[in-house]
């Protein structure tokens, strides 16, 4: 079922409320010096603004974890509760960053061994530092 306009309105309504939540959320535990994990899907340039706002002044640690798209639309069709095709037309924007802090491939790495690169890369006290240098994005209007 192709969604019409009114649902998307309706959707973006119910949900922007929620997203401004989380936002306020995560900037409130950095703000109290909590170590927050955003394990998110940066997949617009609305979105990614919108975190490089909220983040900016704060220690961020941004972490690329990397998959091949075969392998990603291989989980995508064995999980079960992902729309099928969602890995593929993500795929481009969200490998677009060319700067992380740090690379995982969950390909390569277990998920222990991904964990411990990790913690092992925040041990070390090395600067967050990618983050920072990424720029706003455009947004295009269509």
């Amino acid at each position: 079922i192709e969604p019409t306009r009114e649902v998307d309105n309706v959707g973006q309504i119910l949900f922007d409320p929620i997203i401004s939540v989380y936002y306020a959320t995560i900037k409130l535990f950095s703000e109290m010096g909590l170590n927050v994990i955003v394990d998110t899907v940066i997949d617009n340039d609305k979105r990614f603004n919108d975190y490089l706002d909220l983040l900016f002044d704060h220690p961020t640690f941004f972490v690329g974890v990397l998959c091949s798209k075969e392998e990603l639309t291989r989980r995508e069709q064995i999980r079960g509760d992902r729309e099928i095709g969602l890995a593929n037309s993500q795929f481009d924007y969200i490998y677009s960053y060319d700067e992380y802090d740090l690379e995982v491939n969950t390909e390569e790495l277990s998920p222990a061994e991904c964990t411990d690169k990790i913690l092992s890369y925040i041990k070390s006290d090395q600067d967050y530092s990618a983050f920072k240098n990424l720029s706003k994005r455009e947004i295009s209007v269509s």
